[in-house]
């Protein structure tokens, strides 16, 4: 089951509960006036545009969290805005009931009258209003306008704060955790869970990957979505599979064109690639899916409860990744955050690793990576992965006992600047936590070989610098391909939760 909380509210709530709808009024000469009614709510708000549609859900033009109700209703107003007939309004509204939230979508309303500023009908003609004669109220509504920071929203009932920041108090004590909805975030709220009940849910919470991905590790394999990537019993699997398996042996020296569905960079060989001489078209098929369109997040706690897949060569990829690539694309400059990481060959399987990349080359690569080695192979059964990423340090740990620890000090760059990682300059803009400052999203995937996870040695069928790196992988085949199994071999995630710090 899926609960994307506050942003995506709880879903098997919303099947039995409406938001009252949202009632619009034009107040002539100026002004919009939105009122919901009330219905035990703690919190409102409100999303919209002008004349152009919402892009699922942004936080629009008006972006406003409404505290407090004014008796009975929910009231959200702009009064400078000058609205004409056939003007229309595109919205979306949400609401925090008991402690959970709840969602009005894809609303729409067309300006087909106006009111004065006391609700009492008003006929425009020619420039010239005309409206019936009333006493005004003694005390006209009026409605909070202040935009707080961040949205979200928590499967427990708000905690009572003393938070008098600004002219509305909280429902709840305010987190340092940022998501990419507007609103406010409460401390400790789950932000974000998947447990894979059901089907994924490809395009509204999850985007799969389909590309051949490149620099800056050059993996042998291109993310694809179809059946080594599905839900079943109650998990995400992905699993590794030869491209000759899908389209026949010797497709490694054809042309793949993926321009049509590819979510790399179009016209690169991430989309295109047609087979040449020593290089040959990525000899493995796996998958890789993120929640970037619809969930980024800058700190917070981080679960992901996983069984790590065995077979040589194979590389899990549970990490965060930069939304926006703020301090570069290249190289890791906007860095990397690894929840967990065990390579697939016997001789890895009791290492564990974990925590910040920031560069493609050794030693600074792996200089913040922190270690844990099992009593048992970590692929032998699911384990919890946990990192708590804050703006003073990031932390890893494992079925509840932490491991590792990463302080930046004053800042990554002083490190990075003696390595000449040529990204650290830029890590000066930002904080002392930079590049690790801005959002991050959840990406879950599985790479396999390439030309940074795996040191040369004699075992290694491939040199890391050689332009017969995939070709050498794909001839020794007959020595890796048996170490992989389908009950084995895949990645297997069991539950995703993100909660706020």
């Amino acid at each position: 089951m899926f609960k994307f909380l506050l942003l995506f509210s709880s879903f098997y709530y919303v099947l039995c509960y409406e938001v009252p709808k949202a009632k619009f009024q034009a107040i002539y000469p100026k002004g919009l006036k939105v009122i919901i009614p009330d219905d035990g709510f703690s919190l409102v708000a409100f999303h919209g545009k002008l004349n152009e549609e919402m892009d699922g859900l942004e936080g629009g033009t008006w972006s406003a969290d409404i505290p407090k109700a004014d008796n009975g209703e929910w009231i959200f107003r702009d009064n400078n805005v000058e609205l004409k007939m056939g003007d229309k309004v595109y919205f979306w509204t949400f609401a925090i009931k008991n402690g959970l939230g709840h969602r009005q979508d894809d609303g729409e309303w067309t300006v087909d009258g106006y009111v004065d500023a006391f609700g009492n009908p008003v006929i425009v003609q020619d420039g010239t209003t005309e409206a019936p004669t009333t006493t005004p109220p003694t005390t006209p509504p009026t409605t909070p306008t202040t935009t707080p920071p961040t949205t979200t929203s928590t499967t427990q009932a708000p905690k009572p704060t003393t938070d008098s920041s600004g002219p509305y108090k909280y429902p709840c004590e305010i987190s340092l955790t940022k998501v990419t909805t507007p609103g406010f975030v409460c401390k400790g709220q789950l932000l974000f869970e998947d447990t894979f009940d059901g089907d994924i849910d490809k395009g509204r919470i999850w985007t799969p990957e389909i590309k051949m991905p490149n620099a800056p590790d050059f993996p042998f394999n291109v993310y694809l979505y179809d059946k080594n990537v599905r839900s079943d019993d109650g998990k995400l699997i992905i699993e590794p599979m030869t491209l000759e398996s899908k389209y026949g042996d010797g497709f490694i020296w054809e042309t793949l064109d993926l321009t049509l569905k590819c979510t790399g960079k179009i016209g690169t060989p991430e989309c295109y690639r047609e087979a040449a001489g020593p290089e040959i078209l990525p000899p493995i098929i796996t998958g890789k899916i993120n929640s970037k369109r619809s969930f980024a997040f800058k700190y917070g706690k981080v679960e992901v409860v996983a069984k790590m897949p065995l077979g040589n060569w194979l590389i899990p990829e549970i990490q965060l990744e930069p939304r926006f690539n703020e301090y570069g694309s290249r190289r890791y400059a906007s860095g990397l955050l690894k929840i967990a990481l065990v390579k697939g060959n016997v001789e890895y399987a009791k290492k564990l690793m974990a925590g910040p990349i920031m560069s493609d080359f050794e030693p600074y690569r792996s200089m913040y990576l922190k270690e844990k080695v099992g009593y048992e192979n970590w692929n032998k059964a699911y384990h919890n992965y946990t990192l708590v990423w804050t703006p003073d340090a990031i932390e890893m740990y494992v079925d509840g006992e932490k491991y590792g620890e990463v302080d930046p000090g004053e800042g990554f760059y002083q490190e990075a600047i003696k390595h000449h990682v040529r990204a650290a300059s830029r890590w000066l803009k930002g904080s002392a936590m930079a590049p690790f400052d801005e959002l991050f999203y959840i990406s879950l995937g599985l790479r396999v070989g390439g030309i940074n996870e795996f040191p040369d040695a004699t075992n290694k069928p491939w040199k890391n610098r050689s332009a017969k790196a995939a070709l050498q992988f794909w001839n020794h085949r007959d020595e890796w391909l048996p170490t992989w199994f389908s009950d084995t071999s895949p990645l297997s995630i069991d539950s995703v939760r993100v909660y706020a710090l």
